[in-house]
């Protein structure tokens, strides 16, 4: 599986998300930048582990739609060549739309919560804060 190459460069970007938030939060100027670094880091968690779901699916789904597999030889020629495809190449492709639509969901979920923290804080009679 191609999850030795992939896994460990994952890892490392992890990694360097979760680095860059934290040099982030300590610069004052730069500082909200940390939460959507956090936000985008915990979106493309969930990216990746779904897109790479997604693909094993998708790959096996002609074993479990033809079990007994009593076709014509080309048939079953197209379907291992799709198989292949699908479970040695599409991981890199899927974890990389994964990851990359991940941390832009996170990045705006962030922006949402901290949008209507803004509106109940503007919200309370008294506080006009803004």
């Amino acid at each position: 599986m191609p999850y030795f190459i992939i896994l460990p460069a994952y890892a490392l970007l992890l990694l360097f998300l979760l680095g860059l938030a934290v040099v982030t939060y300590c610069i004052p100027i730069v500082r909200r930048s940390s939460g959507y670094i956090l936000g985008g880091t915990a979106g493309s968690v969930c990216g990746f582990v779904l897109a790479n779901i997604l693909c094993t699916l998708l790959g096996l789904a002609p074993i479990w739609l033809n079990p007994n597999s009593s076709q014509h030889g080309a048939v079953q020629t197209i379907q291992a060549i799709y198989m292949v495809s699908v479970l040695f190449i599409g991981p890199f492709i899927a974890s990389g739309i994964g990851v990359l639509l991940g941390f832009v969901a996170g990045m705006y979920f962030i922006y949402r919560w901290r949008r209507r923290l803004r509106r109940q804080r503007s919200a309370v009679p008294g506080d006009y804060r803004r």
